[in-house]
C-alpha cells in the first residue's frame, strides 16, 4: 500500500445552469396595475394600450405589474416586475431567466423610423402619456443602463447597451434615435456615450427631463399632481361662485 501514489483530491466544479425563463402567472383582471400607474401620471388609455399589446399585465398572487419584453418572433423572453404599492417599500426585479436583449418596448400603431429609449418601463409609458399617447415611434427601456460610480469622464470604456444593439439588428428600417435617459450625471454620461456611438449611423435627438434629478416617470406624475391642483381649484371658486 505504500508504493500506491495517494488518489489526488479533485474539487467538484458547480455547473452554472441558466434558469429557464417562465413568465409569472396572471392575475383575471388588471385592476391593481391600472389603479398603481394611474397613480403614478401614466394615461388609463397608455396602460390600456400595453396590455393590449401583451406587453402588461397583473401578476397572481401579488398583484404586481409585469412589463413584458418580446423577441423578433413575439414570444415573452424578458419580464421585470414592480409592486403595485410603495409599503413597506417598492419591490422590483427582473424575472429569473430573462434575456435583457429582448426587454420592455412599446411598439407604435404602424412601423416607424424613430425609436426613443428609456432607462426603465414606466419611463416609456410616462413619456407616451406626455405625449398625449402618441403611439407614432418604438419606445424601448434599456432594463437599466451601465454608468460607473466614481467617474463619469467621456473617455470611460462604455456597455452598449444589449437591448438597444439587438432591437437595432432586428429593426433596420429604424434612422433616428431619441434618447430619453434619466437627467441625473448617469443618465447624461449614458446619453452622451448613447450619442457618440450611434450618431454616425443614426439622427440622434437627445431628450431627457426638463429638471435636474428626475426622469419621464417623475415628470408624468407632477404633471398628475398639477392637473390635480387647477381641478381642485376650479371646484373651490365654483362653490364660491355659488355661494355668493
Amino acid at each position: 500500500m505504500l508504493e500506491q501514489e495517494a488518489p489526488s483530491y479533485m474539487p467538484q466544479t458547480k455547473a452554472t445552469e441558466q434558469k429557464q425563463f417562465v413568465l409569472p402567472a396572471g392575475a383575471r383582471g388588471t385592476h391593481h396595475v391600472e389603479l398603481y400607474l394611474q397613480s403614478r401620471g401614466i394615461s388609463i388609455d397608455v396602460i390600456r394600450y400595453c396590455i393590449s399589446k401583451g406587453i402588461l399585465y397583473e401578476s397572481t398572487p401579488h398583484h404586481n405589474c409585469v412589463f413584458v419584453g418580446l423577441n423578433n418572433e413575439g414570444m415573452p423572453r424578458y419580464a421585470t416586475l414592480r409592486s403595485t404599492t410603495d409599503l413597506p417599500r417598492p419591490f422590483k426585479r427582473d424575472q429569473p431567466g430573462s434575456d435583457k436583449r429582448f426587454c420592455f418596448c412599446i411598439p407604435p400603431i404602424t412601423k416607424s423610423r424613430c425609436a426613443a429609449v428609456y432607462e426603465a418601463a414606466p419611463d416609456a409609458m410616462a413619456h407616451m402619456t406626455l405625449e398625449g399617447g402618441r403611439s407614432d415611434k418604438y419606445r424601448l427601456s434599456l432594463g437599466g443602463i451601465y454608468a460607473p460610480l466614481n467617474d463619469l469622464s467621456t473617455d470611460r470604456p462604455f456597455k452598449i447597451p444589449p437591448a438597444l444593439e439587438t432591437f437595432l439588428k432586428n429593426h433596420p428600417d429604424v434612422t433616428k434615435l431619441e434618447i430619453c435617459t434619466d437627467n441625473d450625471a448617469a443618465g447624461r454620461w449614458a446619453a452622451l456615450q448613447i450619442a457618440k456611438h450611434y450618431s454616425g449611423e443614426y439622427r440622434v435627438k437627445m431628450n431627457l427631463p426638463p429638471r435636474d434629478e428626475c426622469d419621464w416617470a417623475d415628470m408624468a406624475k407632477e404633471e398628475k399632481e398639477k392637473r390635480a391642483a387647477r381641478h381642485r381649484a376650479a371646484c373651490l371658486h365654483q362653490r364660491e361662485d355659488s355661494a355668493r
